[in-house]
């Protein structure tokens, strides 16, 4: 969700896009999706123990700082590339103890993150149909409300750390319904944004702000689901 934000900070304003470079941005979209299960594998399997120490904090760090610093680098093959595939690599790891204490913690889990795959998946369809067909400018309609909107969830995110009250089921289920939402929309808003050739002289940021909407509206998922479904062991 921070992550979120910080790419559109880091984003800024460029030259359009090529319809070579509009196909470039899914098919990065869709390798930095298999490097997020990559590194889901390998955090499962082989780096649990350091994903459950301080190292998760160093690990979110190198997120930011990737996020932050990718209108220098987009710009700069092979680095491009390497970094783009790195960041959803660390996303999968450290995302990895979340989707472990699904399993582990409820009965129905696995059909949960099933579900929410799936829920996700049609979704992002629906959101790219959506874009497609309207005749609204979705980033001048939408795009001031939903930053603003995202940043009422950062806000509610760091409260529910200090208010143990915050964190009851109710909440989560209107919480996790407006972030489904909140992302879907944003996904809506790139994908015009891709389909006028109107973000970015680099794929590589437009591809980054698509991942994280995917990225994001699956947790929300994941968490509204558990919040109205969840069978606890």
């Amino acid at each position: 969700m921070l992550s979120r934000f910080s790419s559109f900070l880091a984003s800024g304003r460029s030259s359009p896009l090529t319809a070579a470079q509009s196909s470039q941005a899914y098919f990065l979209v869709a390798l930095a999706l298999l490097m997020t299960a990559v590194g889901v594998f390998v955090g499962a399997v082989f780096a649990l123990p350091m994903l459950t120490s301080g190292w998760m904090f160093v690990l979110f760090i190198a997120e930011f700082a990737l996020i932050l610093s990718a209108g220098v680098w987009s710009r700069n093959p092979p680095l491009n590339y390497i970094l783009f595939l790195a960041f959803p690599f660390l996303s999968g790891l450290t995302i990895t103890p979340f989707l472990l204490s699904v399993l582990a913690g409820y009965v129905n889990g696995a059909s949960i993150l099933l579900n929410a795959s799936i829920a996700t998946t049609l979704l992002t369809l629906a959101a790219g149909l959506f874009a497609r067909t309207t005749t609204m400018n979705l980033s001048a309609t939408m795009g001031r409300f939903l930053m603003q909107a995202l940043i009422g969830l950062i806000v509610f995110a760091i409260l529910q750390l200090f208010i143990p009250s915050l964190r009851g089921t109710s909440f989560e289920v209107v919480v996790s319904g407006i972030g489904i939402v909140i992302f879907s929309l944003f996904l809506a808003v790139d994908m015009q944004r891709l389909a006028a050739s109107e973000k970015g002289s680099s794929p590589f940021l437009l591809a980054l702000s698509l991942y994280l909407d995917i990225f994001n509206l699956f947790l929300y998922v994941v968490r509204f689901m558990l919040a109205m479904s969840g069978n606890r062991r």
